[in-house]
C-alpha cells in the first residue's frame, strides 16, 4: 500500500548505498507514493532504476562540485505530494517510517527520527537484524536526551549552550525528516550559497526555528554509518570556514564550534576568531605559517559580500542567538 507522500534523496557516486535505500523502502508498510532521486552526477545506466513499489522519478544537478542545497531543493520542489520526507542515501529506516511520520506530521513543523550511528558494515545488514543487534549492545540514538555523556555515539545534547557539535543535532536530524511542502517553501529552501560542505543543514533548521517552526522527534529509529572524521574535518575546512563565515554573517552566532574548535587547535585558524574574525591562518599539510588566508576572498567559494540568501526570514546579524531545543 502507498501512501501519500514524496520520499526525497540525493545521491553522488554512492549507488550502491541508493540501491540499498531503494529496497528498504520497498519493504516499508506504508511505502511512499514516490521517490524522487536528485542526482549529482551525469547520468548513467542507474539513473533509470525503476521500482513495482512505488514511482522513482529521477533529476540531476551537476552543477558544482557538491551542489548538495541545490540538489535537496531541486528535488523536494519536484515532488508532487503535499507532504514530504527527506532521506540521506545511506540511512537505514524502519518499515514504519512512513506510517510514524505522516501520523505526526503537521503544520509548521519539522518531524524527524532520532538516529544511530553504527560501524558501516553493521548498516548493510536489515533493519530488523540492526534493530536486535542495537538493543543487545545498547547502542542509543546519538540525538536521544536520555543517551548518557559517556556513549561514544553521543552528539552533544540539545540542552547544551552551543548545540552545534560534531556536528550537531541538526545534522543529525536531517539524516530523516517530515515535512509539509507548502512549509518546506516558506523556508525559502536549503540556502544555495553554502558552497561544498557543512553547515546547510544547521543553517536550514536555524531558519526553521525562526520561522516558528517546531521540531519533534519520532520515537522512531534511523540507523546510520558512523563519520569519525566529522569531529575535524580538515580535508574540508575552506568550505567549512567559507561556510562559517557565511552562517555568521546571516544569523549572528558561529555554529559547530567544536569543529572551529578543533581546527584552533590544529593550528588552521586563529583561536580567537569571535573577535578577531575567522580566517584560515595554515593550510593542512602546510608546514610554514602563511600570510591569513580570508576565505571569503578565497576561490574555493564565492565572496560573502553581498549574500543573497535562498531564505526570506533572516534575522540581524546581532540577533540574540536563537533557541536551539527541539
Amino acid at each position: 500500500m502507498r501512501s501519500p507522500i514524496s520520499a526525497v534523496t540525493i545521491v553522488k557516486n554512492r549507488t550502491e548505498k541508493l540501491i540499498h535505500l531503494i529496497a528498504q523502502l520497498e519493504q516499508c508498510s506504508p511505502t511512499p507514493d514516490e521517490l524522487v532521486i536528485v542526482w549529482m552526477a551525469p547520468p548513467s545506466g542507474l539513473s533509470l532504476i525503476k521500482s513495482d513499489k512505488f514511482d522513482i522519478v529521477h533529476k540531476f544537478t551537476t552543477q558544482g562540485e557538491l551542489p548538495i542545497a541545490k540538489a535537496r531543493n531541486k528535488g523536494m520542489q519536484a515532488a508532487k505530494h503535499a507532504n514530504l520526507a527527506y532521506l540521506n542515501v545511506d540511512a537505514v529506516v524502519s518499515p514504519s517510517l512512513f506510517k510514524d511520520g505522516l501520523l505526526a506530521l503537521k503544520d509548521n513543523a519539522v518531524i524527524f527520527t532520532s538516529v544511530v550511528f553504527l560501524p558501516s558494515e553493521r548498516c548493510e545488514k536489515p533493519y530488523s537484524d540492526i534493530s536486535k543487534c542495537e538493543q543487545q549492545i545498547g547502542y542509543l540514538a546519538s540525538n536521544d536526551d536520555t543517551q548518557p555523556k559517556e556513549d561514544n555515539n553521543e552528539i552533544p545534547s540539545r540542552d547544551q549552550e552551543i548545540n552545534h557539535g560534531k556536528f550537531s543535532d541538526d545534522s543529525v536530524c536531517s539524516t530523516v525528516f517530515f515535512i509539509r511542502k507548502a512549509d518546506f517553501q516558506k523556508t525559502g529552501g536549503f540556502d544555495e550559497g553554502y558552497a561544498g560542505f557543512g553547515l546547510n543543514d544547521e543553517d536550514f533548521f536555524t531558519n526553521c526555528r525562526a520561522l516558528g517552526y517546531l521540531l519533534e522527534q519520532l520515537p522512531t529509529r534511523t540507523f546510520a554509518p558512523q563519520r569519525p572524521n566529522y569531529q575535524c574535518p580538515v580535508n574540508h575546512l575552506l568550505d567549512f570556514v567559507h561556510n562559517a563565515q557565511r552562517f555568521h554573517a546571516k544569523w549572528g552566532f558561529y555554529p559547530c564550534t567544536e569543529v572551529l574548535k578543533a581546527y584552533a587547535e590544529k593550528g588552521f585558524i586563529d583561536s580567537n576568531y569571535e573577535e578577531n574574525g575567522l580566517k584560515v591562518i595554515q593550510l593542512p599539510e602546510q608546514e610554514d605559517d602563511p600570510s591569513s588566508v580570508d576565505i571569503s576572498a578565497s576561490s574555493a567559494a564565492p565572496s560573502s559580500a553581498g549574500f543573497e540568501f535562498t531564505s526570506f526570514h533572516s534575522p540581524a546579524k546581532n540577533q540574540e542567538r536563537l533557541s536551539s531545543t527541539a
